[in-house]
């Protein structure tokens, strides 16, 4: 083993999500928790944890969900029975993504699932692949709820505790996001 390749095995190592969120955290508490004593250092991180952990485990319930669909063969039943009517093939993807949104909440597996479901259906029918990949981005912007770790992130970084106020302030915000850029795919696909 030459010394490149030993050095690119020691940077993917160091890459690897859980090395480099470890070392992250050790260089956090040497850093900034050098003002702190031990006990103040401790309820700081338990007050960090405290606001992620509903991040993590809905991130983790909905990645799980989104996998189950994939694996379970939905996704693709949802896209040979939509690609046999008449709408638009760059409807499709939208409709996965939105549809995947809603169910099990997160956009990065809605848009991801879409994508893998439709690629070879947009390059097969001649549609701009960008075009297509739009329209999974867009799809998965539909109504972001409870389910939706980024829904808690927004809230939770704007200090937003109540139900009725966190769907109006999010949910309502992605909606619209998502109807706009229904209209933008739509109107591209016209020039693409």
């Amino acid at each position: 083993m030459g010394k490149t390749e030993g050095f690119m095995n020691i940077l993917v190592f160091l890459g690897q999500p859980i090395v480099a969120v470890g070392l992250g955290l050790i260089v956090a508490i040497l850093t900034l928790g050098r003002s702190l004593d031990r006990h103040e250092a401790l309820a700081e991180m338990e007050r960090g944890m405290a606001s992620a952990g509903i991040i993590m485990l809905v991130t983790g319930g909905g990645g799980a969900l989104g996998q189950i669909i994939k694996d379970s063969g939905l996704g693709t039943f949802m896209a040979e029975g939509l690609a046999k009517t008449a709408i638009p093939i760059i409807i499709l993807p939208l409709l996965i993504a939105t549809a995947m949104r809603f169910i099990q909440g997160s956009g990065t597996v809605a848009m991801t699932t879409a994508a893998s479901i439709t690629a070879p259906i947009i390059a097969a029918s001649g549609v701009s692949p960008i075009l297509g990949a739009v329209a999974c981005c867009v799809g998965s912007l539909f109504f972001g709820y409870f389910n939706d770790s980024y829904f808690w992130v927004v809230n939770r970084t704007l200090g937003v505790s109540e139900a009725k106020d966190q769907l109006t302030i999010w949910s309502v915000t992605s909606t619209v996001a998502w109807a706009v850029g229904v209209v933008e795919v739509l109107i591209l696909n016209i020039f693409m």
